[in-house]
């Protein structure tokens, strides 16, 4: 599948392009997208692209700044103030209180009170900025290896460092306005270690609690820039990222390193669970879930006995794994992940993300807001 019809799929389902103008005073035009989000009665029933939960509160997020907050295992939702109106395309806790989000034009949102009020962290300019000081940290490193080069192989680190010129350039122009490239997700380790990722190739991390960010895109093997889409990490520690075009990355000293093991598959890869046994999932386009006992080193098809595009994913704790997505999909494996058996729905709607309440029934989230499953029918079974 080509890069523009992959960005396509996933993009219409993971994020709404948020566009409109209104004037202000002095006829200064200011972006709707970056207004605070309007508190509407249908946020619930929405488009909603991703969840979280941190003990009782479960936190939901979508389309037009939306990000709603239950304490009563969603029986409720109460409206987070949310500084923008940009569609919040991920969600994640990295402790009791310290959430994280990400929206489009590179905007990163974090809350110190689980949720509840949010504050942005990073804008597309902010990015924009990072880029200029990655790019000039990579001319430095090949203008040393310029230095030290051989004849065989002073060609290929010239091209290298042109290219790299050419970057810095490219960054410094975005600074003005910022880049228009929207992030995808966020993945936390622990209240320190955070990464957020998004199209085209961006890549950024923290190891200060996200005090500080940098960008790491130029540390991955991803010449193509492809999109990023999601992250996990194993038992073991390796982390693994997957994305757009059968894009695998994977670090096994954390996030020091960044390797690319054979991808199994061209398609692109919208979700990554660790199992409970120390395995690793992908799934993507058209029903492909694919499973590795090695690390990421290889990768066997699961056979689901689905077709149907497959967007978010998660380990219970008692080691259940489900994946949810297109066509109403619901998939459930209770052994890693090397079976699954189909949970029936109705309405065949779009599910982006799964989590679980406290009472242990399956919260679904997509076109159409929030809808549950009863716990009883994700237990047992093969496909």
């Amino acid at each position: 599948m080509n890069r523009g019809r992959s960005i396509a799929v996933h993009l219409s389902l993971v994020a709404l392009v948020i566009a409109g103008y209104v004037i202000a005073n002095e006829d200064k035009a200011i972006s709707f997208a970056m207004l605070p989000a309007i508190k509407t009665e249908s946020a619930q029933t929405s488009l909603l692209l991703d969840a979280a939960t941190s003990g009782e509160r479960i936190l939901v997020v979508g389309e037009q700044g939306h990000i709603l907050l239950s304490d009563d295992q969603g029986a409720s939702w109460t409206h987070a103030d949310v500084p923008v109106s940009l569609a919040i395309t991920a969600v994640a806790f990295a402790g009791t209180d310290d959430a994280w989000a990400t929206a489009h034009d590179g905007v990163l949102l974090h809350s110190m009170d689980s949720g509840a009020s949010w504050q942005v962290k990073l804008t597309g300019i902010d990015v924009a900025r990072l880029s200029v000081t990655a790019a000039e940290k990579q001319v430095e490193l090949l203008e040393a290896a310029l230095e030290q080069a051989t004849p065989e192989t002073r060609e290929d680190v010239e091209w290298a460092l042109d290219d790299a010129t050419f970057a810095v350039d490219d960054a410094t122009a975005a600074i003005e306005e910022g880049v228009t490239t929207p992030l995808l997700n966020v993945w936390f380790a622990n209240e320190n270690d955070g990464y957020a990722m998004g199209a085209y190739g961006v890549f950024l991390s923290t190891s200060d609690g996200g005090s500080t960010w940098s960008l790491d895109s130029n540390r991955l093997d991803n010449p193509d820039k492809y999109h990023l889409y999601s992250m996990t990490r194993s038992s073991a520690g390796t982390l693994l990222v997957a994305g757009e075009a059968g894009t695998l990355l994977r670090s096994r000293d954390g996030g020091q390193t960044w390797e690319r093991p054979e991808s199994p598959y061209a398609g692109s890869f919208f979700g990554a669970v660790a199992a409970a046994d120390g395995s690793l999932l992908v799934f993507g386009l058209k029903g492909n879930v694919f499973r590795s006992v090695d690390e990421g080193a290889t990768w066997s098809s699961i056979n689901t006995g689905s077709q149907r595009t497959l967007l978010g994913g998660m380990t219970r704790s008692d080691g259940t794994i489900v994946l949810v997505g297109s066509a109403g999909a619901v998939l459930s494996s209770d052994d890693n992940g090397s079976s699954f058996k189909t949970i029936p729905t109705t309405g065949n709607r779009v599910y982006s993300d799964v989590a679980v309440t406290a009472d242990g029934r399956l919260l679904l989230i997509g076109f159409g807001g929030v809808s549950f499953i009863d716990s009883n029918a994700v237990s047992g079974g093969s496909s």
